[in-house]
């Protein structure tokens, strides 16, 4: 233990004191914590002396403060410049939260600035051909505006502007404050003159590229700065100028410098002269006023600022007096050139430009009509173009005479689902009706046209070709109840609305058993209405409607138009010209067997004649185009059309036998003749040559139409390059067309320019390669006319049928036909209609399921269930009768005169279908040799009876003289005489020549 008393050396200082000389102590802080207690120690107690000289009445104490003596020395203290420096630091952080409050405030709503297209402000669409050199059309709605590259912007232009808008532009930044300062003074203490913006060229591009109106509040001030702020940032002072220069009013509806240049002087803005450039420079600051096209425009005021600007270029060292002076001289109000009159002012191939801006719309929404500085390549071909605009004005005659007042035109290139000619009516200006595209924006029915997508849908689900055999014959199908049998254009009080009436066809002749490519080519109605019924193998459904389903979704998709394609419409639906869309989608109802023939039911034609050219692809469907390409203003790529690789919607088998059919000249009623061989063709239109399925070594498809009212009149022609459809028809399409035919108006239009647009390819013919599993056999044989015009007997008696062809048997068997039905004679088929010949047993061919077999039309072991024979003879039946006398007086040389009469019998002298030599026809025949035969006259009045008398016969005295008639079905009737070379005949009767 220690002892507290023992000396422990000496005692060590305190570390926290210091004694100073005089014995005073004083503390010292030995760490940062002690400092700070001090500190606070020191300032209570200075703060209670402080306190204690306060009043103690708090509103005495307030008053003792804010004495100015006491407020100057606290401030000028230490303690109050510590103060005034904390707020101050408060006030600066406020601030800064404020400013970023405000920033993020307006921020939230404002757009991004990543381009300086102006596309919110909008702008026009320029339309080019294929070749994008012929500009087609420039399209805007309210803002007419071409954005181009800023080194096609003169220097003169962009000095001008800058000299007049913001001369310190390459100075200051996304604001001028001094512009700003300058404004807000004006518009305190100015008495006049309306409000200053003080707006930079940068915050007018900014306002402009946003579509802003010149709103001059302080929210709108605080937008544009935020976003001038952020355009100066991202892009370069020339970049904010080309913007400024390409989205700038300088009229009505011209904004940007391009557009300006072209309307007002017609060049482009890089060729705009000084001059010119000062003038432009002049009218963003009121377009109303400055500009040549404002309602309010003033010339005097236009030059004296253009001349304002000139000095101004020259105070700012751009250019020389001389230069303004020179510049100032110029007449520049006489180089402007008079507004244009039309929103389609210039404009070239209108309804095509009209299709591809639907095209476009649809790629990128209705707004794209208003997006700025767009350059569309579009599909057209303009010497096509013009080929076809040629063909239908050439025809319009031809049309007025017949009823109709208008036309409508489209052609595709078949490899590439291009539209290279449009033609959407007569006359684009008629203010009734000329802007409505009949090519593409009206439901037209197709007639016999619609009936390719019959024989592609029946082939592509049957075991059927050209040779199988389809009866054209009168008798109830559904639909068509055939119990009032007068003709369609004959009333009969018994069934007053026809709903009960026969399907006829066009020449109210029902030939009989006719294959398939003689049907098409015949273009007969009874049999695609069948072919339509009997497209469902063994259809059970109700009207066989699950048939014509199926053929119209085949055409749909051949077409490409599988959403609203082929429609049939209520009575009520409105589906005129200009017809509301909606209201077609709620009157669409089911179709029927008409359908089949074009009737009842509706198309558009730029579908229809993207349906042949699937044909012509061999079944495969390439969706049609208008449009190539699609650049920016800065030709930067949008949109590059590639063709598509397409969509085999039918067997290029059956496309190739639909093809090879309705290409065969020999088949195609029309009339005329082709030549066979490399470099075939056919008789020329102005020979009456209709036929044009051979030109010049290549092979065509043509396919008629007329609908059932005459309001229509169409004609399709495709090969292995193009698909052409016309439509002619009065502009309502409530007018019923009469004339010589459609034919007359439809086939020049159509045969005219596939002929030209062949010609102008300039190369070897290339017709369709037959598929390699097409299947070639034995064909039913037609012996008989079909109609009376223009087909070639006899049929082929070997034909071509898809790959999954089975052919019942080996129908080569002989049969004894009657050629006037072409159906197998009977005993009482007279000797003359009698035939015999191979693949006659029709049996064997049919597939049609409405006559003359019980079995689906896709077996391909159908037995008969009865034989087709001779539906024209009747054992029962008349003869024809003749008496034949001799003429009173013989000529010299052994030459008299005879003179027959001649009575019908059962049928018709004259006037039936079969027109074969020797049908409806009176000969002589002296001895056994027939000296002189002639026709008998197909007026009613010599069906009946008829009259005649042969002159100048050589006979001998006691020859036998005998007079033969064949009448309409060829039975025949005869009278014989003895010549006498002298003496009187009695009892002559009246002749007649």
């Amino acid at each position: 233990m220690v002892d507290p008393k023992k000396n422990q050396g000496r005692k060590r200082p305190v570390k926290n004191t210091y004694t100073t000389k005089s014995g005073t102590a004083i503390k010292l802080n030995r760490s940062l914590t002690e400092r700070i207690k001090a500190r606070r120690d020191a300032k209570s107690r200075r703060r209670a002396a402080y306190l204690s000289t306060l009043p103690k009445n708090r509103f005495k104490r307030i008053l003792y403060r804010l004495h100015p003596k006491r407020v100057y020395r606290y401030w000028f203290s230490r303690q109050g410049g510590i103060m005034a420096l904390k707020l101050v630091g408060v006030g600066i952080v406020i601030f800064f939260v404020f400013i970023v409050g405000v920033f993020a405030y307006f921020r939230k709503d404002l757009p991004d600035i990543n381009d300086l297209s102006g596309s919110k402000l909008g702008g026009s669409v320029s339309y080019y051909d294929r070749t994008g050199q012929t500009l087609l059309w420039q399209d805007y709605d309210a803002v007419k505006r071409l954005p181009i590259p800023g080194n096609q912007i003169p220097n003169d232009m962009r000095e001008a502007s800058v000299a007049i808008e913001d001369k310190d532009f390459y100075q200051h930044g996304a604001f001028d404050v001094k512009g700003i300062i300058r404004a807000g003074f004006h518009d305190l203490f100015s008495s006049g003159g309306g409000l200053q913006g003080g707006s930079t060229i940068t915050q007018q591009l900014v306002k402009l590229n946003e579509n802003w109106t010149d709103d001059q509040t302080i929210s709108r001030k605080i937008k544009e700065v935020i976003l001038a702020t952020e355009l100066e940032r991202e892009y370069s002072k020339a970049d904010i100028l080309n913007g400024y220069l390409n989205i700038a009013p300088y009229g009505p509806v011209e904004y940007g410098v391009q557009t300006a240049a072209q309307d007002y002087f017609g060049e482009n803005a890089q060729s705009l002269t000084l001059p010119q450039a000062a003038m432009l420079a002049a009218i963003p600051k009121s377009p109303s006023t400055y500009s040549p096209y404002g309602p309010n425009f003033s010339s005097s005021a236009l030059i004296s600022r253009q001349q304002y600007i000139l000095q101004q270029m020259v105070q700012q060292k751009m250019i020389s007096q001389a230069q303004a002076t020179a510049a100032a001289k110029v007449d520049v109000l006489s180089e402007i050139q008079p507004e244009p009159s039309s929103l389609y002012n210039n404009i070239q191939a209108p309804y095509f430009v009209q299709a591809a801006k639907e095209q476009l719309d649809t790629m990128y929404g209705t707004s794209a009509v208003n997006r700025g500085g767009w350059t569309v390549t579009t599909t057209v071909d303009m010497n096509l173009q013009h080929l076809a605009e040629k063909e239908v004005t050439a025809d319009m005659p031809e049309i007025h005479s017949q009823g109709g007042d208008n036309a409508a035109f489209v052609a595709e290139q078949v490899n590439t689902g291009e539209i290279v000619a449009l033609v959407g009516g007569y006359d684009f200006n008629d203010p009734t009706y000329g802007q409505i595209n009949y090519a593409t924006d009206v439901n037209i029915s197709p007639g016999s046209s619609f009936k390719p997508y019959d024989y592609s849908t029946f082939i592509e689900n049957n075991n059927a070709g050209a040779g199988s055999v389809i009866y054209d014959n009168q008798g109830a199908l559904p639909g068509y109840p055939c119990t009032d049998k007068t003709e369609p254009l004959v009333d009969n009080p018994a069934d007053p609305d026809g709903s009960q009436k026969c399907l006829w066809d066009y020449d109210f002749l029902y030939p009989g058993p006719i294959t398939l490519r003689y049907a098409i080519g015949g273009s007969r109605n009874v049999p695609a209405v069948k072919l339509m019924l009997s497209a469902v193998p063994n259809d059970s459904s109700p009207g066989h409607t699950a048939s014509i389903n199926k053929t119209i979704a085949t055409a749909d998709a051949m077409m490409g138009n599988t959403a609203n394609g082929y429609e049939c419409y209520t009575a009520q639906t409105n589906i005129g010209p200009g017809a509301d869309p909606s209201k077609l989608k709620a009157g669409q109802t089911q179709c029927y067997g008409s359908a089949a023939i074009g009737d009842g039911a509706y198309l558009h034609l730029d579908d229809h004649v993207n349906g042949f050219a699937t044909l012509a692809r061999l079944g495969k469907e390439i969706p049609r185009t208008f449009i190539l390409k699609i650049t920016d203003a800065n030709n930067k790529n949008i949109y590059q059309y590639q063709t598509p690789k397409g969509s085999q919607v039918i067997h290029q088998d059956t496309a190739y036998i639909v093809d090879n059919m309705t290409s065969d000249p020999n088949a195609s009623y029309l009339p005329g003749r082709c030549t066979t061989g490399s470099d075939a063709t056919c008789t020329p239109l102005s020979s009456f040559g209709y036929k044009f399925q051979r030109y010049n070594g290549w092979n065509f498809s043509v396919k008629t139409g007329t609908t059932n009212s005459g309001f229509d009149g169409l004609m399709a022609s495709w090969s292995t390059q193009y698909a052409a459809v016309v439509w002619v028809g009065n502009h309502t399409r409530t007018v019923s067309m009469h004339g010589p035919g459609m034919e007359y108006m439809t086939e020049p239009i159509v045969r005219g320019w596939m002929q030209g647009a062949t010609d102008a390819l300039n190369m070897k013919p290339t017709n369709w390669t037959q598929p390699s599993d097409i299947k070639t056999a034995a064909a039913y044989v037609i012996t008989k006319k079909v109609s009376k015009l223009g087909e070639i007997i006899p049929s082929p008696s070997n034909d071509i049928y898809p790959s999954w062809y089975t052919q019942k048997s080996s129908g080569n068997g002989s049969e004894t036909m009657d050629v006037v039905s072409n159906l197998v004679a009977t005993s009482c088929t007279p000797t003359l209609a009698q035939k015999t010949q191979g693949n006659a047993n029709i049996n064997e061919f049919s597939v049609d399921i409405f006559y003359g077999t019980t079995s689906s039309a896709s077996s391909s072991s159908s037995s008969s269930s009865s034989t087709a024979s001779d539906n024209v003879h009747n054992c029962n039946d008349t003869k024809p009768s003749i008496t034949i006398t001799q003429g009173n007086v013989c000529e010299a040389a052994n030459k008299c005169d005879f003179t027959v009469a001649v009575t019908q019998g059962t049928h018709p002298l004259s006037g039936g279908s079969y027109t074969t030599t020797p049908a409806s026809s009176i000969s002589v025949i002296v001895n056994g040799q027939n000296v002189q035969t002639i026709s008998i006259p197909s007026d009613s009045a010599s069906q009946a009876s008829y009259n005649y008398t042969f002159t100048n016969i050589p006979v001998s005295d006691g020859q036998s003289v005998e007079a033969q008639v064949v009448d309409s079905v060829l039975y025949t009737g005869t009278d014989t005489i003895t010549a006498q070379n002298t003496g009187t005949a009695a009892n002559t009767p009246n002749t007649n020549h």
